[in-house]
């Protein structure tokens, strides 16, 4: 959050698909910083000076970009942004993202920022230049001025601040768009119902100072008398409410639009809640609970996780998916889109008031939004995701003999696959959020572990980030952004994978790791796998030879089953983590010389530096091993 974190690369990745576009940060152009003299002097409030991208060096500084042609960017959101309202619509949105702008100002206005663009029309602010979408926008430096007191109830703050001043061209030109006006005020009323307001905020309050008032009052370096804490508690809950009644009273603020009740989604056949299959339509239905006092509802959607949506109009004439006319049901069809497309979509209603107002569904739109993927299925023909382990306590140990969360890879196909480039990430509004190294070849037939412990430091086939015990959905994208596979998993217990079975293309299941090896090689486990204990694999590191061994074993005499169900045969292997297989060895299991358990010595003089697993089966038990070799 930009009031607790720096505003970098790091920030942007976590909310943005990539952070690799320009990031500026607007200045006072004045060396040193400035004051409130230069507030709004239109030069770094996004105010087109030209054409010549170094008339706003002076005033912006470039903080990080991936791309060319960084600055050209900026000029031309500036540009477009002048060219409003006379602009048509579709060109500005082609370039700025018009809905963020409007919820940044809103939340600037609703909790009285006094470090904003609202206030200053320069400095205290961000501009992003989205390359997945080739829209601009802004977005909060810090919000460390917000709450201020003595602009609660002041007619220098109402909803609509410093939007007659032409040096403010996101208020002045936005704002004088009917229809983004009514966007703003929707928005703007969201805020006031779900977040600003005495019943949301003051309990937030109380249990922030219960938390924090005795290490105040403990502080002994702190820059205030404690007596300022502790009355600051009730002012910041006058604040509140009294910020919140003042805006209420706002006329536009006021003026409500259609509730929508609801939003279901069908495929062709009229099923609720089914994605459509790759070429057919997908049908929408939307309930609004006031049908007299609504004129109009239209449908918004777009492809993909970011860029601009298309609209089309619902219809409450029962000629549309909608049941009957005049019932407030209205429908509308959505276009058919290819195997695997992600579809985003919401809707607006529209009042027959003079004003027009309009609300949204869901309400948060247009980030906040509505989304299937058009069915199809994830590509057999290559690499899948195999199998998981989201809770690994005591189970495999990475390279550096950590018990970190992994991912196994599987090439279910008869070539290798170049992986390289290929993407991992449990966000699918990311997906770059970690890229394979290049030149990683997955055989035919083989398997790659990905350790998911958020820390690169420790190999290249360690993520950027870690899985949730919790549950999540982990995506697999190629070097296209297609979508390859992914992976839906519930919580998960400690100890135990997610795994595919039959391996590589049946559906997932809870069992026993068979970490890099096919999963149906735990088919045979029943109840029983010695994964922690009367198995011996060492030393471990090795150099040049192991042990293996296993003890406590009952009535073991070399020539039937114990009472253990151990069978006096075995079948033993040591794989790297591809999945290849460098030793390999079966028979009848016998005593060691100095001990009555049986086991044996494996030369491994030959391997590389690695981690590998041992895996060894013996009647109804399988023994596994992670095992590195220095």
């Amino acid at each position: 959050y930009c009031n607790v974190q720096d505003v970098d690369k790091e920030f942007l990745e976590d909310w943005f698909l990539s952070n690799d576009g320009p990031r500026f940060r607007a200045t006072t152009g004045v060396s040193g910083g400035g004051g409130g003299p230069q507030w709004g002097d239109g030069t770094a409030g996004m105010n087109f000076l030209g054409l010549d991208t170094n008339l706003y060096k002076t005033y912006y500084s470039l903080k990080s970009s991936d791309i060319p042609h960084t600055w050209a960017a900026l000029v031309k959101a500036c540009q477009v942004l002048s060219q409003v309202p006379g602009a048509p619509q579709d060109s500005t949105r082609k370039y700025l993202d018009i809905d963020r702008i409007l919820w940044y100002l809103a939340v600037e206005n609703v909790f009285a920022d006094d470090d904003s663009y609202v206030m200053k029309g320069k400095m205290d602010y961000m501009v992003y230049y989205e390359p997945e979408s080739g829209r601009t926008f802004p977005f909060e430096y810090d919000g460390n001025s917000s709450f201020l007191s003595n602009a609660a109830t002041s007619t220098s703050w109402t909803p609509f601040k410093n939007v007659t001043n032409a040096n403010y061209p996101l208020l002045n030109k936005l704002l004088n768009v009917p229809e983004w006006r009514q966007r703003y005020l929707a928005h703007y009323r969201t805020i006031l119902s779900e977040t600003f307001n005495p019943t949301r905020l003051h309990p937030m309050i109380d249990t922030m100072n219960a938390r924090i008032a005795s290490l105040v009052a403990a502080d002994t370096k702190k820059l205030y008398p404690t007596a300022n804490y502790t009355s600051g508690v009730p002012s910041l809950k006058s604040f509140v409410t009294n910020r919140y009644n003042y805006l209420n009273t706002n006329v536009e603020v006021a003026q409500q639009g259609p509730i929508i009740l609801r939003m279901d989604q069908y495929d062709s056949s009229g099923r609720w809640n089914i994605a459509p299959m790759p070429g057919q339509i997908a049908r929408v239905r939307v309930k609004v609970a006031n049908a007299s006092q609504t004129s109009l509802v239209k449908l918004y959607y777009a492809d993909g996780w970011v860029g601009n949506f298309q609209r089309i109009n619902m219809w409450d004439d029962g000629l549309h998916f909608d049941s009957l006319p005049g019932d407030g049901l209205y429908g509308a069809e959505l276009p058919g889109r290819s195997a695997m497309t992600v579809v985003r979509y919401y809707a607006e209603a529209i009042a027959n008031n003079t004003s027009q107002s309009v609300s949204y569904f869901p309400p948060g739109a247009e980030h906040d939004v509505m989304v299937y993927r058009v069915q199809g299925g994830a590509l057999r023909n290559g690499l899948v995701i195999n199998e998981l382990m989201a809770m690994n306590q005591g189970g495999p140990v990475d390279d550096n003999g950590e018990n970190d969360d992994w991912i196994e890879l599987h090439n279910v196909s008869n070539n290798a696959v170049n992986a390289g480039r290929y993407v991992l990430t449990d966000n699918p509004l990311n997906t770059t959020k970690w890229k394979f190294p290049r030149g990683t070849v997955v055989p035919a037939g083989g398997y790659l572990i990905v350790w998911a412990d958020e820390d690169s430091s420790q190999g290249p086939y360690h993520a950027n980030f870690k899985l949730s015990g919790l549950g999540e959905t982990l995506y697999l994208y190629d070097s296209n952004a297609v979508l390859q596979d992914e992976v839906i998993f519930p919580a998960q217990v400690p100890d135990s994978t997610w795994a595919r079975i039959p391996n590589g293309t049946g559906p997932f299941v809870r069992r026993a790791h068979t970490i890099a090896a096919n999963n149906n090689f735990a088919l045979s486990i029943k109840n029983n796998v010695l994964a922690s204990r009367n198995f011996r694999l060492y030393p471990n590191p090795a150099d040049d030879q192991i042990h293996w061994e296993i003890s406590g074993i009952n009535g073991f005499n070399g020539s039937d089953i114990s009472s253990d169900g151990v069978d006096p045969s075995f079948e033993a292997e040591l794989v790297n983590a591809a999945g290849q297989v460098l030793w390999k060895s079966s028979g009848a299991l016998v005593p060691q010389p100095d001990a009555s358990h049986p086991g044996g010595v494996v030369d491994v003089s030959y391997f590389p530096q690695g981690t590998y697993w041992f895996r060894m089966r013996s009647g109804n038990r399988v023994y596994l091993r992670t095992w590195i070799k220095r």
